[in-house]
């Protein structure tokens, strides 16, 4: 009966961030759209994907080609950028680049999260800014339009990875909803059947086959704590690991 409850209290978490007003729904959809022309506008696409995986392959693909074009043009007679200037679009660059190569069409959203999980995004974003605004009256006006776009392109980083996030962390707690109903019933029928194995002075089972029904009886009981604390445990990893929003970055504690 616990085991129901907390299955249902799940469900309710889940279907709050479902259900929605009319005008709220619709904010939701104005962002993703808006999200979405942003990306499209500065990658010069007509269109993006709708796979949670490839949308995120075309942001990094999109950053890091701006990032090594800015370098690129460093290189030629456009413009003299300073070293820590160029070292930084080098690691945004290569920011964009590693999480492209490690990204799969049709992956989970899991296996999507878990190539953003850290805090180089944060860590670019600021060293971006920072750098921009103490060079920019060296910096030719259409090179800070590119320097503009790539911050544009890590906050949306930043607010991809939390709504996926979210994303994933919904689909987990469906998932454990529907599982601890199904181990729950089954771990319900378990402890009856091997409660009445037992009776006064006796036993309805043969003495040879009790180690075997009680074990499979205990491992039907422990079943639904056991998938509880695996997904829990999941969805706190996954939420402590992503917690920062923005270029802040809260300390690690226990």
């Amino acid at each position: 009966m616990t085991l129901l409850t907390i299955a249902l209290s799940i469900n309710q978490l889940v279907l709050s961030r479902v259900f929605g007003s009319v005008s709220m729904l619709t904010d939701r959809l104005k962002g993703s759209r808006e999200l979405r022309q942003t990306v499209e506008s500065i990658a010069e696409v007509p269109s993006s994907p709708n796979d949670p995986a490839d949308f995120l392959s075309l942001v990094a693909r999109t950053l890091s080609d701006r990032a090594a074009g800015l370098v690129e043009s460093g290189d030629g007679a456009g413009w003299d950028p300073p070293a820590r200037l160029t070292n930084a679009l080098r690691d945004v660059a290569a920011y964009g680049d590693s999480i492209d190569d490690h990204l799969e069409t049709n992956a989970k959203m899991n296996d999507v999260l878990r190539v953003m999980i850290g805090t180089e995004y944060a860590r670019n974003m600021t060293a971006v800014s920072h750098l921009r605004n103490e060079y920019a009256a060296s910096i030719p006006a259409e090179v800070l339009a590119d320097f503009q776009a790539i911050e544009d392109l890590l906050e949306s980083m930043a607010v991809i990875r939390q709504f996926y996030k979210t994303i994933a962390i919904q689909q987990d707690l469906a998932t454990l909803s529907r599982l601890l109903v199904y181990s729950g019933v089954t771990a319900l029928v378990a402890a009856i059947v091997v409660t009445l194995v037992y009776q006064t002075n006796s036993t309805t089972l043969p003495a040879a086959m009790l180690p075997a029904v009680v074990s499979v009886g205990i491992g039907a009981v422990v079943a639904p704590l056991s998938l509880f604390v695996a997904y829990i445990l999941r969805a706190a990893t996954v939420a402590r690991q992503t917690i920062s929003v923005g270029p802040f970055i809260p300390s690690r504690g226990r």
